[in-house]
């Protein structure tokens, strides 16, 4: 498993939550919800690209092509 992957996660996450903290203390709770919406579509991306390629691999391990 790649730590690079956990520490992007984290970041984007870190990231998230103080944008988020910011746009609602100003008084923009829409912006700030789709801050956050934006945060988690792109943790869920590098997600599901590591779970391509874990399919890929157990397609190879079982010969299933």
């Amino acid at each position: 498993m790649n730590i690079e992957l956990i520490f992007q996660i984290a970041g984007i996450g870190i990231l998230t939550s103080v944008l988020h903290a910011l746009l609602k203390q100003a008084g923009k709770e829409e912006y700030a919800f789709i801050a956050t919406l934006a945060g988690v579509s792109i943790a869920f991306i590098l997600v599901i690209q590591v779970l391509a390629q874990l399919l890929t691999e157990i397609k190879s391990v079982f010969f299933l092509y």
